[in-house]
C-alpha cells in the first residue's frame, strides 16, 4: 500500500493477511489503510470514515437540509458503515455517516434493538429507522440509492480550446474529464501489463518471499 501524496520514494507498506486472501479481507485492510491517513494526507475524494457521536446525530433531527442523511449504527469491529459510506460517495443528495453502539439509552430512544442498523434523516428533518430484510452492506446501499432524488453524480465534460493550426483551424475539441476517485479498467490493464511484461521480465527466477508474494498477487487478481 502507498499513502496518498507521497513525495519521496517509498517501497510501500506490506499488509499481511496470512492465509486469508478473500476479497472481503483485502477490502477491509484497504479501508483500514485509507482511514489511517491523516486529515491532511487523505485523498480529496475520501469522505470521513470515523464514527460520529450521539449529539452529532441528534443535531440532524428536525432541521431542513438539501439532502438525506443516513447513519449506520454498528459495533466497533464492523465494516458495514464504512463500506456503505464508500458505496454512496458517487451519489448526490445523500450523505452517509456511521455511529457506534456504545450509547445504549440513545439507541433505545431511536428504537434500535440490534446492529448494524440504518437510521435515515429526510431533507425535511423527519427521521426514522429503516426496516430492511437483512442488515447487510448490499441491502443498505441498494435502499439508499433508490431514495427519491438520489442519483449518480454527473461529470460535465471539460471544454478546452485545442488548435492544430492557428491559421487554418479554430475547432474546439472536448477533452474528457476523468473522475480521479474511480478506478478504470484501463488502469488495471496498464498496471498488469507493466507488472507482467516489465517488472517480472527483470527476474530470471522467482523464489522464496518473492515467489510467495507473486502467488498471493495472482490469487487476489483471479478473484477480482
Amino acid at each position: 500500500y502507498f499513502k496518498a501524496f507521497t513525495k519521496q520514494f517509498t517501497t510501500g507498506e506490506n499488509y499481511k493477511a496470512g492465509a486469508d486472501r478473500e476479497l472481503q479481507t483485502v477490502r477491509q485492510m484497504m479501508i483500514d489503510f485509507l482511514q489511517n491517513h491523516t486529515q491532511e494526507l487523505r485523498p480529496p475524494a475520501c469522505p470521513p470514515l470515523d464514527p460520529v457521536s450521539s449529539s452529532d446525530v441528534t443535531s440532524l433531527f428536525d432541521k431542513n437540509s438539501r439532502h438525506y442523511t443516513a447513519v449506520v449504527f454498528e459495533s466497533n469491529n464492523s465494516y458495514v458503515g464504512r463500506e456503505v459510506i464508500l458505496d454512496l460517495i458517487q451519489y448526490e443528495n445523500i450523505v452517509v455517516k456511521r455511529a457506534l453502539n456504545f450509547d445504549k439509552p440513545f439507541l433505545e430512544k431511536l428504537g434500535i434493538t440490534s446492529v448494524p442498523s440504518c437510521y435515515l434523516v429526510h431533507p425535511n428533518g423527519s427521521h426514522g429507522l429503516i426496516n430492511i430484510l437483512k442488515p447487510l452492506r448490499s441491502f443498505f446501499s441498494s435502499y439508499l440509492k433508490s431514495l427519491p432524488g438520489v442519483r449518480k453524480k454527473l461529470l460535465l465534460p471539460l471544454q478546452l480550446p485545442v488548435q492544430e493550426n492557428k491559421e487554418e483551424s479554430t475547432e474546439v475539441k472536448v477533452w474528457k474529464e476523468f473522475d480521479k476517485s474511480k478506478l478504470y479498467m484501463a488502469d488495471l490493464e496498464s498496471g498488469l501489463h507493466y507488472l507482467l511484461r516489465v517488472e517480472l521480465a527483470t527476474h530470471k527466477t522467482l523464489e522464496g518471499a518473492e515467489l510467495k508474494t507473486f502467488k498471493d498477487f495472482v490469487t487476489v487478481s483471479a478473484k477480482v
